[in-house]
C-alpha cells in the first residue's frame, strides 16, 4: 500500500469515527513534497493533506494552535502523524476582485494570530516538532544550511549572525512564524492564512520577507500598527531598521524548508527547485 492510499485509508477511518460519511476521494494535486486530495462527503468537501516524514510541521502545527485557540486559523477536523484533515476554505486572496482590501485584513489577523501563540504556544509547537529557528538558536542553524548550500560565501553567515543578534537585543520574541505568506496562501472567507508547511517558531518578522513582497499599498503598515497597536508607527525608522534585520534573517527558514523537502523528496524533486536553498541565500545581496 503506497503512502497515499493510506492516507486516504486513515481519512476514510477518521470520518467514519466522527459519523461523516464519504462520497468520494479525488486526488487535487501531487508534488515532490505534499499532496493534496479533496474529500467529498455528506457535510461538504474537506480537504486531506500528507507530506513526507520531517518536511512539512502542518499537522502538528495546527493541532497545537486549536488547542490554544489560536485565532483566525483554520481547525483541522482530525491530525495524525504526517496526514491533515482540513474543512474547505474557499477562494484564496490571489483570486478576490477586492484582493487588496482583504490581504490588509489578512496582514493584521496574522498580526494578531502571532501575538495569541506567543509565548505558551510557541513553546508547545517547539515540542510537537515544528522547527525551532529562534534567534539564540537560529545561528547554529545557519551556519549548517550555508556550509552545505553557499560554503564559498563565508561572509553570508557572518551577516545572518550579526542581524540575528541585533534583532534578538532590539525586540527579542518568538512566535510562529508561517515564512510562505503570500496571496495564494489566504483564503478570502475569515481572511485566515493557510498552508503552514513551511513554517517554524522564530521571530515574528521574519515573514515579512515574503508577506512585504504582495503589492498591496498600506499591507505592511497594516500588520505593524496592529501588532504594536500603535497608528503610524510603520514610519519609524527604529522599527524599519528592526523589519530589515528581520527580512535578512528570513532567509534562513525559507532555505532550510526546501532543504528538508529536498533531503525527503531525493529524486522526485523537479530540478528547477533543488538549488533554492541556495537562491535564497543569495538573495542577500538584494535586501
Amino acid at each position: 500500500m503506497d503512502s497515499g492510499m493510506d492516507a486516504v485509508t486513515w481519512a476514510r477511518s477518521a470520518l467514519d469515527e466522527l459519523g461523516i460519511d464519504v462520497l468520494g476521494v479525488e486526488e487535487v494535486h501531487r508534488r515532490a513534497w505534499s499532496t493534496v486530495w479533496r474529500v467529498t462527503t455528506g457535510d461538504g468537501d474537506l480537504f486531506l493533506k500528507s507530506a513526507p516524514e520531517g518536511v512539512s510541521p502542518e499537522p502538528a502545527l495546527l493541532d497545537v494552535l486549536a488547542l490554544h485557540g489560536v485565532p483566525h486559523v483554520q481547525r483541522p477536523v482530525a491530525v495524525e502523524g504526517t496526514f491533515v484533515l482540513l474543512p474547505d476554505g474557499g477562494p484564496i486572496v490571489r483570486d478576490a476582485e477586492d484582493r487588496e482590501t482583504v490581504w490588509r485584513e489578512v496582514m493584521r489577523h496574522y498580526a494578531e494570530l502571532q501575538w495569541a501563540s506567543e509565548p505558551a504556544a510557541a513553546e508547545d509547537l517547539v515540542r510537537a516538532g515544528v522547527p525551532d529557528l529562534r534567534l539564540p538558536v537560529l545561528p547554529d542553524v545557519a551556519a549548517e544550511v550555508v556550509a552545505r548550500w553557499t560554503p564559498e560565501h563565508p561572509a553570508v553567515l557572518a551577516r545572518l549572525r550579526d542581524a540575528a543578534a541585533e534583532l534578538d537585543e532590539l525586540l527579542p520574541m518568538a512566535t510562529i512564524e508561517h515564512s510562505d505568506l503570500h496571496d495564494g496562501n489566504a483564503f478570502v472567507r475569515d481572511a485566515v492564512p493557510f498552508d503552514w508547511g513551511d513554517a517554524c517558531v522564530s521571530h515574528p518578522f521574519l515573514s515579512l520577507l515574503v508577506a512585504g513582497q504582495e503589492d498591496v499599498p498600506g499591507a505592511v503598515d497594516a500588520y505593524l500598527e496592529t501588532f504594536f497597536g500603535e497608528p503610524g508607527v510603520a514610519e519609524d525608522p527604529d522599527v524599519q531598521h528592526i523589519v530589515a534585520l528581520a527580512k535578512t534573517v528570513g532567509v534562513v527558514p525559507r532555505a532550510l524548508s526546501w532543504q528538508r523537502a529536498i533531503d525527503a523528496a531525493g529524486d522526485a524533486m523537479p530540478d528547477e527547485y533543488r538549488d533554492a536553498p541556495r537562491q535564497w541565500l543569495l538573495t542577500l545581496d538584494r535586501i
